[in-house]
């Protein structure tokens, strides 16, 4: 009796788990062949991009055919090939864009670049150059560009003809980067106001001092001008006056100080002349 008791309760389990799962599937049904569905197309997908990325990285006709290159001045695109690494036959997809605008800026005459991949088989190079506005001396000779920086050492070859910043040496410049950058750029832009004013042959700008004191400026002829700090325009108003002044008698300033802190309206001068050399002032 106890057997049949129990081979019944296995009769009425077994209809119930078929229930539960008739049940289960009439429910979620759907969304489980969905789920089945999205899975197989993942699996697809992914296949398929495995072997999309296959065939670009092998296919001939993405290999690199041409490199332009636009901007160019005093670098040469060879020289910018051979840093990179860049040749003919490489292939497009494979090639680290970022490391190759890395290993270009490495050029010495190489400010900016950017380089962008053309497919299926062209990349193009854009350079921006360094411009030489100055000549710092920073134990060697290094060209200086408009925002104070001193990007390459002077060889033979640079063909510059451009004034001299001095008063600043390499070992302030290697603990003080940024402040005798600005210290550069300062001197730059008295150079720029000054060249502004259209002086004479022989009163070219030279040399421009970096001193504790401020500015010097020294011309082709040998004349000083001390500018001291500030007031720039000013300054350089007052001392086209002054020099007006001085041809118009007849004479040549050695020296002319417009660095006066206490006194800025007053200029003294020390006349050159090959008879005797005096000291005036002019308001």
């Amino acid at each position: 009796m106890a057997f049949g008791k129990s081979k019944n309760r296995r009769r009425q389990d077994a209809a119930q788990q078929k229930e539960a799962v008739t049940g289960a599937v009439r429910t979620h049904g759907p969304g489980l062949l969905k789920a089945i569905l999205l899975t197989g197309l993942t699996c697809a997908g992914v296949w398929g991009t495995i072997e999309v990325r296959r065939w670009a990285l092998t296919s001939p006709t993405f290999l690199l055919k041409e490199t332009t290159f636009n901007g160019l001045q005093r670098a040469a695109p060879g020289e910018l090939l051979k840093l990179s690494g860049l040749t003919v036959g490489q292939n497009l997809w494979s090639l680290d864009v970022g490391t190759l605008e890395r290993t270009m800026s490495a050029h010495p005459w190489v400010h900016t670049v950017e380089v962008t991949r053309h497919f299926p088989s062209s990349v193009s190079v854009v350079v921006t150059e360094h411009v030489p506005v100055a000549l710092a001396t920073l134990g060697d000779l290094y060209l200086l560009d408009a925002e104070g920086e001193p990007f390459k050492r002077l060889q033979p070859g640079d063909k510059v003809d451009l004034p001299l910043v001095t008063g600043l040496d390499r070992e302030g410049y290697l603990a003080d980067e940024a402040g005798v950058r600005e210290r550069f750029r300062q001197a730059l832009a008295v150079a720029d106001a000054y060249a502004a004013t259209q002086p004479g042959k022989h009163e070219r700008l030279s040399e421009v001092r970096v001193s504790a004191e401020g500015l010097v400026l020294l011309t082709a002829d040998g004349q000083e001008v001390l500018l001291g700090e500030g007031e720039t325009d000013a300054k350089l108003k007052r001392l086209a006056r002054v020099r007006d002044e001085l041809r118009a008698r007849g004479l040549a300033a050695q020296v002319i100080h417009l660095d006066n802190r206490a006194r800025p309206g007053w200029v003294a001068v020390k006349i050159s002349s090959p008879v005797s050399e005096r000291s005036g002032a002019s308001r």
